[in-house]
């Protein structure tokens, strides 16, 4: 392996490669968070504060021996015997005199904080059991992990996963999060938390959770196999997200040239900075929009001083995703209204909820039952969700609608398979306007994401405002991937061919029947599909923001040849 191609970086077992990744390079310190675990403040105490720190690990032992000792009283008064003996096993790991001795050894010689310092001991036991023959002992590493959890408990004064997040924003140095697997919403809190960068050993090259960092900016490397084998707590960690790759514990002659690999993208991307608030054109001047895909208002910080043409995917589930309950429509009507708001007459596309078995609380209160399929990504979900149980639909119907009074506003229904399904919507949708007392409805488009939309395109593009083709999904269900399998992941490259007959035949339906076709999904921020885009006629693409200047400056290189005839017997 050759992590870079200037400057000496040697390669050794430390190193290792990504499926995937955002864009960046940070060198900082890890932490490794295990599924389940929550981030813990890491940090080194000042000499004359040692003790004190000693004395708080103490205490916070002593508490959480209490704590078992109560619930074991009470198990005892119910006589209920089988969770008493995991109690006495998790009692005798905390009241450990070795325990103590240890964590308290690390406060004093390496001059950190209990929490961290007991987080090193936890994970020094589990290895010991890890190696044990016996499965039984094995799987007692478990009992120290939680047995740890509760000394952290009190040491964090209450069991808030957020409350490491708040510390780190003082520390200095950049925190990595190193885990088997974070969620969308884990990487967004984790961001708006000030963590410099993340790794997951799971994920794909399209899975949910690297497309979001790459739209907030958040350096990240998923499908990183192996990470997590030889990885501690405090170690130091190259992330190399500009190649996908990472390096444990370098030389000082490693981060020097790393040092120089960072100058050197910080010189080559000044380039970029031209074209900030440009005009999206080709080199003889066609136009081809460069909207951003949002989930965040706190994305739109970014997106506003390189200079958007809109937005071209606001991901609505998200709203949803951070609420107990189905927001109401007053709710989501100030979100909507606040993005037009923000874009001062520049468009925005809204998707309407796009959510499944994945999401289980939503999906119960949408469709009054649990989940019951084994695929969720091929099971109910999207528009075919949401038409089970129109009402929530028409409220969000309703509040896009009424958003869209106040700018351009169009309305894209996901996994649309059928022309009845968009009838469907369209009627909702006609319901809702005037119930409103509306002159008029924005426009309403299907999401060309299923093949069999793409094959039947011009039947779906004749009750459609738009069409936008979402690369994403439309590439897993084309070339029965999983996008979020690593093992996969080649596949996305020689599958391309299969999925550009597809996104032919959309645009060439979208061209007959006289309504605009866009992109949506990754492809549109690889370089590699720009021109195809282009002479496709593609009135916008839409990617994450950090991708928008690259593909500017790609484009303006670029000469309309177009790949449609210039008139389509209607």
């Amino acid at each position: 392996m050759n992590p870079i191609r200037f400057g000496e970086v040697p390669v050794n077992r430390r190193d290792g490669k990504a499926v995937a990744s955002s864009s960046g390079i940070i060198i900082g310190r890890v932490q490794k968070l295990l599924h389940g675990r929550q981030p813990i403040p890491e940090k080194y105490i000042k000499a004359d504060q040692l003790e004190a720190e000693v004395e708080r690990l103490l205490k916070a032992i002593t508490a959480a021996k209490q704590e078992i000792d109560n619930e074991r009283k009470h198990l005892s008064d119910i006589g209920t015997r089988d969770p008493m003996l995991i109690l006495d096993v998790h009692r005798m790991l905390i009241a450990d005199p070795e325990l103590l001795k240890s964590a308290s050894n690390r406060i004093r010689e390496d001059r950190i904080n209990a929490e961290w310092a007991i987080r090193q001991e936890m994970d020094v036991i589990q290895s010991v059991f890890e190696q044990v023959e016996d499965e039984y002992l094995r799987n007692r590493k478990h009992d120290v992990e939680q047995a740890g959890r509760r000394i952290l408990a009190h040491l964090l004064g209450q069991p808030d996963v957020n409350q490491g997040l708040q510390e780190k924003l003082t520390d200095k140095e950049p925190v990595i999060y190193v885990g088997d697997d974070f969620s969308v919403s884990d990487i967004v809190n984790m961001w708006r938390h000030g963590v410099a960068a993340v790794v997951t050993e799971q994920g794909g090259v399209d899975a949910h959770n690297i497309i979001v960092a790459r739209g907030i900016g958040l350096p990240a490397l998923v499908g990183a196999t192996g990470v997590l084998d030889d990885i501690k707590d405090g170690d130091t960690l190259i992330l190399d997200a500009e190649q996908g790759l990472w390096v444990l514990n370098p030389s000082e002659a490693e981060q020097a040239a790393y040092c120089k690999f960072m100058e050197a993208i910080l010189v080559s991307k000044r380039g970029l900075e031209d074209f900030a608030c440009k005009p999206s054109l080709s080199k003889d001047g066609r136009e081809m929009k460069l909207m951003a895909n949002i989930e965040f208002p706190e994305e739109l910080d970014v997106a506003d001083s390189i200079g958007i043409d809109g937005i071209g995917l606001y991901r609505s589930e998200f709203l949803f995703i951070n609420e107990t309950t189905l927001p109401g429509e007053a709710f989501q009507f100030e979100q909507y209204v606040t993005l037009v708001r923000r874009m001062l007459g520049k468009p925005v596309i809204m998707r309407l909820l796009d959510v499944g078995g994945d999401r289980p609380w939503l999906y119960r209160d949408l469709a009054g039952a649990d989940y019951a399929g084994a695929n969720p990504a091929m099971g109910l979900r999207g528009i075919r969700l949401m038409l089970r149980n129109p009402e929530p639909l028409k409220v969000q119907l309703r509040a896009m609608i009424r958003a869209a009074q106040e700018g351009p506003v169009r309305i894209l229904v996901p996994m649309i398979s059928c022309r009845e399904e968009m009838e469907q919507v369209n009627a909702l949708a006609e319901e809702c306007r005037k119930e409103l007392g509306l002159a008029e409805l924005p426009p309403i488009g299907a999401m060309i994401e299923v093949p069999a939309a793409a094959l039947i395109a011009e039947d779906i593009a004749q009750v459609s405002d738009f069409f936008s083709i979402g690369t994403n999904d439309l590439m897993q269900y084309t070339l029965a991937s999983d996008r979020s399998d690593d093992e996969m992941a080649g596949l996305y490259k020689t599958g391309q061919a299969a999925v550009l007959q597809l996104i032919m035949l959309a645009a060439s339906a979208a061209k007959k029947n006289g309504i605009p076709i866009s992109v949506c999904g990754e492809l549109a921020a690889d370089p590699e599909w720009t021109a195809t885009f282009l002479n496709l006629d593609m009135e916008y693409l839409s990617m994450s923001a950090s991708s928008i200047l690259t593909i500017r400056r790609y484009l303006s290189r670029q000469t309309y040849l177009p790949l449609l005839p210039s008139s389509v017997e209607q």
